[in-house]
């Protein structure tokens, strides 16, 4: 019986698939191929979702605006109260108003002496709300608990102890410095202290502006009280509620949003379909976890030369052993049982973790916790762990529970193991009364009536939608692999037998599985290290999987930054004072191995910033030497070591299909499941035995003119795909034993096999997924200001070592540019060295520092801005900042009725926005929903064709024959767009792109068409 055979070659941004026909057992003949080609799915040079940047960008200005909010609300407040002048409000520039009230700094150390005028006094309350210090995770975490008394007690205490966030433990070693240096200083408060610091120093949190000044929100709190004693007797007639916590000023500087905790991404159970996964903080969890470890638990008995269980007593000892510690050694454990240390104990290589839930509570309540009930215990576990507001779970401990303010507040704050089970409450109930019988996992699943059985598989007639996963490039390889085997499908009817390449992954042989053993071993041993080194530290119970990872680069840096070759002390390791670094630039490299790790001092890695190390420190001899001597002594890291020696030219070299193998290694298992639903036979062939047998079957150059594969003709993927559905079972098992020996002599699978494949080759198009979705930016992620003084849009940046010299002389003040540009000349014209982080450049009195400065960034007018970019409003409706649009959506082809000239009108992502969502605009003028596509122009205008990026178009061409393009690009400033060779799958050739104007000559030469095109290349009529 002929059956068809599907042939797929899944990657992340691409498919290759091929159809052939298969006679008793032996492919036959080509049915048809093709390649389908689709965006990524995250950003071109860095592996992140297309979002995130837009995400973060977001994200900061929503911070700014925020702030700006705050201080308009107290602005306001004030001057209701007659604290600040009228005049501030509806201000373009309140900073020369607030300034002739005086130096806030000057007035904060005076209030606490000497009366404040009524203006004085509001300027430095306005003053707090811009500045207000840094309030830590923990206080966050506590929510609404924040200002009560027996919780800031008691967090008051945890501030002195090391906290296990990284970034709060550096801002908590800078916040001790100040607060050191404000006692040193014999200063009162914070603002009397930066008062006295020398003009010129840092008073800010800026980086640009020399350090790291870094203040908590009490010293505020503890200053604003200050202040308020001395100067509450001048402003008795105030509200009564000014100065009341919550209310008031207080409401306004101090209020903190709640923070909101990410949730989970719960998956189901695995034996309860329709039921969530259990947290693995739920008492029931911790025990189902434990016991599993107590019954599989056995030891060597010596005498008789076997593995033996345990006693039932014995059991109950370890039971309660289990109950009582959170994590259990096999040398503790042979002690409880009364073993001696030869005796071997099967699970000495499991981290085995007793119940960590109950130890943590036990720790608060003592042996209260220990005369709870079962039912009680899980009750109370219940409620911490589902009432979410502290506040509202501290009143039901005092009053349900009738604990002790202190214990409540504790238990409120406690940290409890995170993460899920695979299992569901309902499951892990039904399996632990036979857990405690003593039966093991598998034995305990059958008796609950879980049995093993395999779920028969309904064939279904085409792929439903596909499952989600956390990945977006696989999520998306699996949408197009929907769409390729529907549209082959509904062309073809379903396949008996679907094979998927997966990347190249042979079995390791008995010397390397061994060396990825004692591998694994060392990294495990590694990470305990780390876990224990954590602990003692006081940072947590779960040190993070960077932690891990900087612990283990540490120890094998010999405790030694990679880069300064300073000595990194051991309570520094988990602090953000030190970071990960890629050693060539994960941006460029998109290298994310441990093999491009080393551990670094934060201060040289943004020296180094997004280069090589060669790159940055080449030309420095003396501190190259110094490098390339200390990593010369890393021992058994030779491939670390290499890749201090590369430069981004040798990165521009390397083949980028190595990066994307462990993206696709991963679709094609996730595939493989997914595919099965058809029915059909499916497996996997791995990519290094496809590409032996192409070789070997001369179909390299069938696209190319050498015999390597070419992989800028996208038809490539479909030769692999070819040859994976001509490799049966039994060829893959003889290619991989040849392979082995060293002697692949297989032949093709009958002789007319490449001469077909050629032929087919001729007739493939492409499928390219058009980009007709409304997604990506509706307008860039920064803006600049206009000011029509200056002639045109302008931003500032900082004098940096990425200050150019062309940034130089577009600085708009020209006392400014003069004397940057006399201080770029001094340094010869070397901008690197004219702002290395150590030089100042000074304003004409040589004290005051100059840090940023106002650059030009285009010179243009109102109207112009107004036709080509996008004006950001404020609450009154006035543009006070202009954006430029994002990408361009679709280019609509108009034919003018009378004149017969063709037009094109581009169309922006946020116009076409607009038009969908009905938002009124300029762009939308109506604010109706409309077509995103605008058929009618006018009774003029005849609407021709809108196109999008990688439409399919063809082109008249010699003899007749049309010859087929993408639409890769579209221009709106020059009128035109950039077509590219159907096939094409590189950008540098530019014999295989053209530019088409929009205009009569053009249209008429080319005889431009636009086709609709299914997902396997085939066209479809209208």
């Amino acid at each position: 019986m002929d059956k068809k055979i599907l042939g797929l070659d899944l990657g992340s941004n691409s498919l290759g698939w091929a159809l052939l026909e298969e006679a008793n057992g032996d492919v036959s003949r080509f049915i048809d191929l093709g390649s389908r080609i689709f965006t990524k799915a995250v950003e071109e040079k860095v592996p992140t979702p297309k979002n995130v940047k837009r995400r973060d960008m977001r994200l900061g200005r929503r911070v700014l605006q925020r702030r700006a909010r705050r201080k308009q609300r107290m602005l306001n407040y004030l001057v209701s109260l007659d604290l600040l002048p009228k005049g501030l409000q509806g201000n373009n520039q309140p900073e020369i108003i607030l300034n002739k009230l005086g130096n806030p700094y000057e007035l904060r150390a005076k209030a606490l002496d000497h009366e404040l005028d009524k203006h004085e006094f509001g300027r430095v309350l306005l003053h707090f709300v811009a500045r207000r210090g840094f309030l830590s995770t923990k206080k966050q975490v506590a929510g609404d608990l924040i200002d009560d008394p027996d919780a800031v007690a008691y967090l008051n205490d945890l501030d002195d102890e090391p906290t296990k966030d990284k970034e709060e433990g550096e801002f908590k070693a800078y916040i001790s410095e100040v607060r050191n240096a404000i006692s040193e200083s014999g200063a009162r408060t914070l603002g009397e202290y930066l008062y006295k610091l020398e003009e010129g120093l840092c008073k800010r949190n800026r980086s640009h502006e020399g350090g790291h000044l870094r203040t908590e929100r009490k010293m505020y709190q503890d200053e604003l009280e200050k202040i308020w004693q001395s100067q509450s007797q001048y402003f008795s007639h105030l509200p009564d509620d000014f100065m009341v916590d919550k209310r008031g000023i207080k409401q306004i500087i101090f209020y903190q949003r709640p923070l909101k905790l990410k949730k989970d991404r719960i998956g189901k159970c695995s034996l309860e379909r329709n039921n969530y996964r259990a947290a693995v903080a739920r008492l029931e969890v911790q025990r189902f976890r434990y016991m599993q470890d107590v019954n599989n638990l056995q030891y060597f008995e010596r005498h008789t030369d076997q593995w033996l269980n345990f006693s039932d007593d014995n059991k109950q000892k370890l039971i309660q052993y289990f109950e009582h510690h959170k994590k259990i050694t096999i040398t503790q454990l042979k002690q409880e049982l009364g073993y001696d240390k030869p005796t071997k104990i099967n699970l000495e290589a499991k981290n085995l973790k007793g119940n960590i839930t109950a130890c943590d509570i036990r720790s608060v309540l003592g042996e209260k916790w220990d005369e709870y009930s079962d039912d009680r215990q899980k009750a109370l576990v219940e409620d911490l762990l589902s009432i979410k507001k502290k506040s509202a779970l501290k009143t039901r401990l005092i009053n349900h529970w009738s604990l002790p303010k202190t214990q409540a507040v504790q238990l409120c704050l406690l940290e409890f193991e995170p993460g899920h089970s695979n299992h569901s409450l309902k499951a892990i109930n039904r399996l632990l009364p036979f857990l405690d019988q003593g039966l093991i996992y598998s034995d305990a699943r059958i008796k609950a009536g879980y049995d093993y059985k395999k779920v028969e598989v309904v064939p279904e007639d085409k792929l439903d939608k596909p499952p989600e996963t956390a990945n977006p490039i696989v999520n998306k390889g699996l949408h197009e692999l929907k769409r390729v085997i529907n549209a082959i499908i509904k062309q073809y009817g379903k396949p008996d037998v679907i094979r998927i390449e997966m990347a190249r992954d042979l079995e390791m042989n008995t010397k390397r599985y061994k060396e990825n053993e004692a591998r694994q071993a060392k990294n495990k041993k590694s990470n305990e290290d780390a876990v224990n080194a954590y602990k003692e530290q006081k940072l947590g119970e779960y040190p993070s999987h960077d932690d891990k990872i900087k612990y283990r680069l540490w120890k094998e840096q010999d405790h030694y930054c990679a880069y300064s070759l300073k000595s990194i002390p051991s309570h520094v390791v988990f602090t953000a004072a030190v970071e990960i670094d890629h050693i060539l630039p994960f941006k460029k490299s998109l290298d994310d191995s441990y093999m491009n790790k080393v551990l670094c001092y934060t201060e040289e890695n943004r020296n180094k910033g997004d280069r090589t190390p060669k790159d940055a420190w080449g030309s420095d001899e003396e501190k190259w030497n110094q490098i390339t001597h200390a990593i010369s002594q890393w021992k058994g890291l030779d491939s670390k070591v290499k890749r201090f020696y590369q430069t981004e030219t040798d990165l521009l070299k390397r083949d980028f299909i190595s990066s994307q193998l462990n993206d696709t290694r991963y679709i094609s298992k996730v595939a493989l499941e997914y595919v099965k639903q058809l029915g059909c036979d499916v497996s996997i062939t791995k990519g290094y035995v496809v590409s032996q047998i192409r070789h070997q079957w001369g179909l390299n150059d069938l696209i190319g003119e050498t015999d390597k594969k070419e992989r800028t003709d996208h038809r490539h993927h479909a030769i692999d795909a070819a040859v994976i559905a001509a490799t049966s079972r039994s060829l893959y098992k003889n290619a991989v034993a040849q392979i082995q020996r060293d002697k692949l002599k297989i032949p093709p699978p009958y002789p007319e096999f490449r001469d077909e494949l050629e032929e087919h080759l001729k007739h493939v198009i492409i499928s390219h997924t058009s980009q007709r979705k409304l997604s990506g930016g509706l307008h860039e992620e920064t803006g600049a200001g206009y000011i029509e003084r200056h002639g045109g849009l302008v931003y500032r940046k900082n004098l940096a070592p990425d200050f150019t010299e062309k940034n130089a002389n577009s600085i708009v003040d020209n006392t400014i540019k003069e004397l940057v540009l006399a201080h770029l000349l001094k340094h010869k014209n070397d901008t690197k060295k004219a702002f290395a982080e150590d030089i100042t450049v000074y304003h004409k009195d040589g004290k005051t520092p100059i840090k940023r400065v106002r650059v030009l960034k285009s010179s243009t007018t109102q109207e112009k801005l107004e036709q080509n970019k996008f004006g950001i409003k404020d609450k009154s409706g006035k543009i006070f900042k202009w954006m430029s649009y994002g990408n361009m959506h679709h280019v609509e082809i108009l034919q003018h009725q009378d004149t017969e000239k063709y037009n094109g009108v581009f169309v922006t992502m946020m116009q076409a926005s607009h038009r969908a969502k009905g938002i009124k605009s300029e762009l939308n003028p109506d604010g109706k929903r409309h077509s995103i596509i605008k058929h009618n122009h006018g009774d003029e205008y005849l609407f021709m064709m809108a196109l999008h990026i990688n439409d399919l178009v063809s082109i008249a061409s010699e003899k007749d024959e049309r010859k087929f393009y993408r639409l890769q690009k579209l221009d709106s400033g020059s009128n035109r767009f950039v077509l590219r060779e159907n096939r094409a799958s590189s950008l540098k050739n530019k014999e295989e792109e053209l530019y088409v104007t929009i205009n009569n000559e053009i249209f008429q030469r080319y005889d431009i068409k636009l086709h609709k095109i299914n997902a396997i290349g085939m066209l479809i009529s209208d």
